[in-house]
Parts: structure tokens; sequence; C-alpha cells
């Protein structure tokens, strides 16, 4: 079974983005909100095609547990949601660490496995050159980003109200 280590910096508190995180998982395993339609992207490039698009599978998250110590982690599944037996399946986790009193790290780690066994592993590997960890480190990026936009957007909103309310104090 293959495993992934990955992980991304990011330029905002630990804190705020353990909550931000939080809530784009839940989102994605409920199927609400921004995050609803949550699909893993490949570009065509990747696999060794001419690079003029991309695809996207959409998928299911579940089994959720969250835990703040002693790491904060997300651990879930992961699986297409259409033909869920022709996809790799990812069991893992997601999580932040603080890496300074402003800036942090979202991490995503764990196994997945190839459908077709062998022959599955083989595929990944050769034909469609690693496609499931590039659709690993795609769907971190735009977790990455995800967690940076809802943390900038509630400091926004919260710097607002002090402006407004506490004019004059």
């Amino acid at each position: 079974m293959p495993s992934v280590e990955l992980q991304r910096a990011l330029s905002v508190p630990a804190v705020p983005a353990r909550s931000a995180l939080s809530s784009i998982v839940h989102e994605i395993a409920d199927s609400r909100g921004d995050w609803s339609d949550f699909a893993l992207m490949l570009s065509f490039g990747v696999l060794g095609l001419p690079d003029v698009g991309y695809v996207a599978i959409p998928v299911s998250v579940s089994d959720l547990a969250e835990a703040t110590e002693p790491r904060h982690e997300i651990r879930f599944k992961l699986r297409a949601r259409r033909s869920p037996e022709m996809f790799p399946e990812f069991d893992g986790a997601v999580g932040i660490d603080p890496t300074g009193a402003s800036n942090s790290s979202i991490w995503l780690a764990g196994d997945y496995a190839v459908p077709l066994k062998g022959l599955g592993s083989f595929f990944n590997q050769t034909l469609a050159h690693g496609a499931a960890e590039k659709s690993l480190t795609n769907m971190l990026t735009e977790l990455a980003e995800g967690v940076v936009a809802r943390v900038e957007k509630r400091e926004m909103s919260a710097a607002r109200y002090r402006l407004v309310f506490n004019t004059g104090d």
C-alpha cells in the first residue's frame, strides 16, 4: 500500500487555521457550502497527454475523527463518489502544526490503495505517472488555499467590526 506524507507552509496562525480546516473538511464530508462539490483534480499533462485540461473526480469523505492532542489531526477516508472500485481509496489524516507566532503548516499523510492490486500499482506508477499521489498533492494545495482564504476573511471581518464599533472610544 503506497503512502504519502505531504505538507505546505501557511501564512496564518495555527489556531484559526485549525478551525478553518475543520469546517472545510466537515463541509466536504457533509456535501454542503462552498465545498459541496469537492473533487480531486489532475491535469492531462501529468498523465502524459497534451496539457489542454484536467480530470476531476468527485470524492466523498467519511469516517471523520478529529483530535487536538498530541497533534492536531482530522482522520478520514476518501473515495470516489462514482465507480469507487475504479479509483484509489485514501485512508489518512490532515492537520495543522504551528511554525511560529503567525505562521503554520498544513500536512496530509496516509495510505492509498489502488484498484486491481499489483496491476493497479504498476499502472499508477508507470502509465499514470503517479497520478494518485499527484491528485493528493493538488488536494493539499486546494485545502491550504481554502484555509488561508477563510482565516483572512474572518480577520478582515473582525477588523471591520472593531473599526465600526470601536470608533470614538
